[in-house]
């Protein structure tokens, strides 16, 4: 596979429609006016394409900046993803996406990833990168990363997102994943953040998104994922 970030604004017509496709292939409930309004409001888009070109994978990016505790908090918010079933395990995205994020991090004194996740799969990246991450069951959220937490998700979805559970409760019909993409068996519930992503999020399966955050600091990760994500 072959990657890059480019500006959301340069995303061609015919990549948006493959994307949709790719998205539908994995997803329920998608609807292509949503799709392309979420799209529009995104600043950056990572695109995967394979030998012959075509779109393999994607995820797309918005800048924020939301006020937490008096202060102005910088973050990404990552938004639809994909990656095709044919390259599932394989790092091209996760490496992109921190040389990018990472590199544009280092104009502002602290800068966070700002993660929505309604399956588990992507809640897990956290704990294979990053040493330092919340929500975990490994600690309790220190209560100033709670307030970014709460501060940039009450900004995307004001009416739905509870600080209460951290958990954006949508009362619309939303994209899930489809049976077989993502399922959790007793043998991954052995796995302690699979287990904590179930109890923290129980209706995922219903589209339900828990609300996640890490820095965008080498010193928060893994010194093994740092070289192999070349950070």
């Amino acid at each position: 596979m072959q990657g890059a970030v480019i500006p959301a604004a340069a995303v061609t017509e015919d990549d948006k429609r493959a994307m949709f496709a790719l998205m539908s292939e994995f997803y329920d409930n998608m609807d292509e006016a949503v799709f392309r309004r979420d799209f529009a409001e995104k600043d950056h888009c990572l695109i995967l394409r394979d030998d012959a070109g075509a779109v393999v994978g994607f995820t797309t990016q918005k800048v924020m900046a939301v006020e937490a505790d008096g202060r102005t908090v910088h973050g990404v918010f990552s938004g639809d993803t994909i990656i095709h079933r044919d390259y599932w395990g394989q790092t091209d995205l996760y490496r992109i996406f921190a040389q990018f994020w990472f590199e544009y991090a280092k104009q502002y004194d602290e800068f966070y990833w700002f993660l929505i996740c309604k399956g588990y799969k992507t809640y897990c990246i956290l704990p294979l990168v990053w040493a330092e991450f919340y929500p975990t069951f490994r600690a309790e959220t220190p209560p100033e990363m709670q307030r970014i937490i709460d501060a940039y998700a009450s900004a995307l979805y004001p009416d739905e997102y509870n600080p209460a559970t951290g958990v954006i409760e949508y009362r619309h019909t939303k994209d899930k994943l489809k049976a077989g993409v993502a399922e959790i068996d007793e043998r991954r519930l052995r796995n302690k953040d699979i287990a904590y992503f179930c109890q923290a999020n129980p209706h995922h399966t219903e589209g339900f998104d828990i609300a996640c955050i890490a820095k965008f600091d080498a010193s928060a990760v893994k010194p093994r994922m740092a070289a192999m994500l070349g950070i």
